[in-house]
This record gives structure tokens, sequence and C-alpha cells, in this order.
């Protein structure tokens, strides 16, 4: 009852379309589903081949369930549909960020990979020789996917105007990454120290020319 009235209260205001009842009695199949589910029913309980054994009201409840969920994912995914063309097709915006994105996660990879090339072929002359352990070569073989994740935050926070929080991710990676640093010695720190600064930077520059794009302010 509490969904029914709640997603009425919600819903019907904005919209009283088929899609607006269909999603309404989505919602409720679904809570009734779940109500009748957790009811200590009677012990009476069967079973279809590799089904578990269950009531025949638990059976129809999730049966009902999931009914319900496939009708609420179509109509979301509908509506999903229908924004991202809008999004597309109707305001460049999408189009100038998503183009912003991808050259700093993946565009400018090449840039880092100038950056810190040199580095990596010592370190791994380092490791042939045995002086540093065979541990590092997988610390920074995971550097390229680390950065494309830090670029990918860093980005975010830099062209919604969050330039503190995007502080904060380089600040945790270098605490996550702090005891592997270490384990490397000075050579692996400057590999890390470089190859970080210029990620940095990579993401700092594309963001505030997405932002000059957009029309807002570089920082």
């Amino acid at each position: 009852m509490f969904s029914l009235l709640y997603g009425a209260a919600v819903i019907l205001p904005e919209s009283r379309s088929v899609d607006a009842w269909l999603v309404l009695l989505g919602i409720t199949l679904l809570s009734v589903c779940g109500a009748v589910f957790n009811r200590p029913w009677a012990s009476i309980s069967i079973s279809f081949g590799w089904l578990p054994v269950m009531s025949p009201m638990r059976y129809l409840a999730v049966a009902g369930a999931t009914a319900s969920t496939f009708l609420l994912a179509y109509m979301g995914w509908n509506v999903l549909l229908e924004h991202l063309r809008a999004a597309v097709a109707d305001d460049d915006r999408f189009v100038i960020t998503a183009s912003g994105l991808l050259l700093a996660v993946f565009g400018c990879q090449f840039l880092i990979s100038m950056a810190v090339d040199p580095l990596i072929e010592k370190i791994d002359i380092e490791i042939a020789a045995g002086r540093l352990p065979a541990s590092v070569r997988k610390f920074v073989e995971a550097g390229s996917h680390v950065g494309w994740i830090e670029r990918f935050i860093l980005f975010a926070f830099l062209v919604s105007g969050s330039p503190e929080a995007a502080a904060l991710v380089v600040t945790a990676k270098s605490f996550a990454r702090a005891s592997e640093v270490r384990e490397g010695g000075r050579l692996v720190g400057d590999y890390y120290l470089i190859g970080t600064l210029v990620s940095v930077a990579v993401a700092l520059g594309v963001s505030s020319i997405t932002r000059l794009g957009l029309g807002l302010s570089p920082f």
C-alpha cells in the first residue's frame, strides 16, 4: 500500500500517460510480490526440476517479481535511450565532454609513455640483474591501467569544477601505492612520480580545454 500511494504521489503529478501507469503498476506488483514471498506460508512445498523447493505462493511471488522487474527495466531502458538521443542530437555539451574524456583517458597515453618509457627500460634491466624484486614488474604493468582510472576521475572532478576533490584522488593513490614505491627504491619512485605528474597535467590540460568548449572558465 505504501509503494502504491508513494509511487502515485511521485509519478502521477508529473505524467498520467500509459507509461506512467505501467511504471506504477510495476512498482506496486514488485512490492506485493516481496511481501508475499516473505510471509510464513504453510509447510506444503513443491519443486520443479532444478528449481528450489518452495510453497506455491512463493513460486507465484517469484514469477510476479520477475515480470515486474522486466517491465520496469524495459520502461527505464526506453527512457534512458530517449534522453541519450536528445543529449547527442540536440546538445553539443555531451559530445564535447565525451570527446574530452576520451582524449584525457586514452588519447594522451602516448605523452605519458614518452615520459616513463626510459625509466621502465632501466627498471627492466635492474629486475633482470636481480637488483629489484620481480614484484616491481607487476607494479609497473599496472601503472597504465591505474592511470586510466586516475585520469577518468580527475577529469570528471575538474570538468565539474571540483579541483579539491581531484586533489584527494591523487592523495589517495599515493597512500595506496606508497609501500610498493618504497620497495622499488629511488628508480621506481622516479617512475611513479613522473608518471603521476604527467597524468595529472594531462587531465588538467584537457579538462581546462573542455570547460572552455562548454563556455565555462578554464578552472
